[in-house]
């Protein structure tokens, strides 16, 4: 009879009075929850970085000063170049706070190199030479910028700051004879970079960064006896200048 038939379409009931779990129909879709992982640019991360970098640098007044010592040979004025290649390297430490904060100190060698050709006094009269300069100084800069995640792996930042500087060095050599090494005071300058890192792990991230140097020392001097350098070879006082441009390529390595 049909009472039978609608009994057994029922669904059993067990002793507690709850009901078997019901089985959804065929073709159906159930949701399924997706973790979202942990953004590797994240809050609160610290990490260390090592920077090699090239750019340019004006020379000026070392054109001008290396210009003296060759007059004394009879070389042509503007024989010495009025810009160079500079090679920076840095290790750095940075934290990034929420709110897409960042603080970063630094520890960086500054270095550049420039040759004329010259005209040196020996025992059979002026031969042929070539003047080398060699300019060097360190630099701590302390920056405070801000960082955004751009995509899932990359985040792009910039940051700006002052930067102190010490030991700045100036050596020349007017080979096959020899000219004065120079020094200059410690002082400060100013920074500016921006970047781009990509996150090949949770800790370690490659990056790509353009950094712009105002780094201008005082008055050079003679290294040993501290004679002012333009009071050996006259003319206005001769400074060394760091200031560039530069791109860098970045290793960076998180600790937290």
């Amino acid at each position: 009879s049909l009472l039978p038939a609608l009994a057994l379409a029922r669904p059993r009931v067990a002793a507690t009075g709850s009901t078997a779990p019901t089985v959804a129909p065929a073709g159906a879709l159930s949701p399924v929850a997706v973790a979202q992982p942990e953004p590797w640019a994240r809050f609160n991360r610290f990490g260390f970085s090592l920077m090699f970098g090239v750019g340019s640098a004006g020379l000026d007044r070392l054109h001008d000063l290396g210009d003296a010592m060759l007059a004394t040979g009879g070389v042509p004025a503007d024989s010495v170049p009025k810009s160079g290649l500079q090679i920076n390297a840095e290790l750095a430490f940075r934290y990034y706070f929420p709110y897409y904060v960042m603080a970063q100190v630094g520890y960086a060698t500054v270095y550049n190199k420039v040759s004329a050709p010259s005209k040196v006094m020996s025992n059979i009269g002026m031969i042929d030479g070539t003047l080398y300069n060699d300019n060097l100084v360190m630099e701590v800069p302390i920056l405070l910028g801000g960082y955004y995640p751009f995509i899932d792996r990359l985040y792009v930042y910039a940051a700006a700051g002052p930067s102190v500087f010490f030991f700045p060095r100036s050596f020349w050599d007017n080979e096959p004879g020899g000219v004065p090494d120079f020094k200059a005071d410690a002082g400060v300058g100013f920074t500016f970079l921006t970047g781009a890192d990509f996150l090949v792990t949770e800790f370690f991230a490659v990056g790509l960064e353009l950094r712009y140097r105002h780094l201008k020392t005082g008055a050079l001097r003679e290294d040993d006896s501290g004679v002012a350098a333009h009071a050996v070879f006259g003319g206005e006082p001769f400074d060394l200048d760091f200031s560039g441009v530069s791109g860098g390529v970045i290793l960076r390595f998180y600790v937290i």
